[in-house]
């Protein structure tokens, strides 16, 4: 198969990978277990968002460039296919009018983003129109793909909602938001599993002044999510005020969430707005500053 590299077009991943680095044994009791099922929810909530990320920045610079990136030329067997580096890139249909197109975003052995995950596997995209539609849909399904060691089996539908436009002082700012449905369970490298289900919405609230950029966009994250964490006990999840994702930073950087298991509840919160890697989690009227890690 005949490869062009496309790092001219495409920028490398956008990435964000939060997990909280308290253990079980900073609480006691049910509250250890409630610890433990926050943490393996940071984690799973994370591990979507930079499968989305990544999805979202690699097939929106493709939609960019009309889906024309591969000439007929570099067809194999009917299937057009690009190369970024390592990252290879198949679609089936190029051009802008023929949908829906089935995208192939393959990782192979492992390919190291900008922001120090390792991915490796493939994402299978299904594109029903472009996504600057409003109700285009993206379906990402996976074949073997893993982040950091953590596989993801299941499935994700992303919505584009539209776009809130308003124009102050002449100057005009878009927002546009999608919203994500994810039936996701996470396999640990230890074997552990996570099974993670969630309805939210992403707004992309900044482009940092770079439109042609994806990786650096700000957004800000609601909604809900359900799931049973690793040790197989149910819980619920509400994000109580927005999760901010800044300029590409790796983690979280303001917001709260509260996590409800066995009628208990604790309280994340990723703190003011800085870029660093400090959240706290509070269990029972117990607050513990805690450090995040990818």
């Amino acid at each position: 198969m005949k490869r062009v590299n496309l790092l001219a077009i495409f920028a490398l991943s956008f990435s964000f990978s939060t997990f909280v680095a308290c253990t079980s044994e900073d609480f006691v009791g049910s509250d250890a277990t409630l610890a433990v099922t926050a943490q393996d929810e940071a984690q799973s909530a994370n591990l979507s968002d930079i499968a989305v990320a990544t999805t979202d920045e690699y097939v929106n610079s493709f939609d960019a460039a009309g889906f024309q990136a591969v000439s007929e030329a570099q067809k194999v067997n009917g299937i057009s296919a690009i190369d970024s580096g390592k990252v290879v890139i198949t679609v089936d249909k190029t051009g802008i009018t023929v949908f829906p197109k089935k995208i192939c975003i393959d990782f192979g052995t492992g390919v190291i983003d900008k922001r120090g995950n390792t991915l490796k596997g493939k994402i299978y995209v299904t594109i029903s129109n472009r996504m600057g539609v409003i109700g285009s849909t993206r379906k990402l399904e996976y074949y073997e793909f893993f982040i950091n060691d953590n596989q993801l089996k299941g499935s994700k539908v992303v919505t584009y909602l539209g776009s809130n436009r308003q124009v102050t002082n002449t100057v005009v700012t878009e927002t546009p938001s999608w919203s994500i449905l994810v039936k996701d369970t996470i396999v640990r490298a230890d074997g552990t599993k996570i099974i993670w289900n969630s309805e939210r919405v992403r707004t992309r609230i900044s482009n940092n002044a770079t439109p042609l950029l994806y990786w650096d966009d700000i957004y800000s994250i609601t909604g809900t999510s359900n799931g049973v964490n690793a040790k197989g006990v149910a819980y619920t999840v509400e994000i109580t005020k927005p999760l901010i994702l800044k300029g590409g930073w790796k983690f979280f950087v303001e917001g709260t969430v509260l996590t409800t298991s066995e009628k208990h509840t604790a309280v994340l919160d990723y703190g003011n707005g800085d870029k660093d890697a400090k959240a706290t989690l509070t269990v029972n009227g117990v607050t513990k500053d805690i450090n995040l890690r990818k």
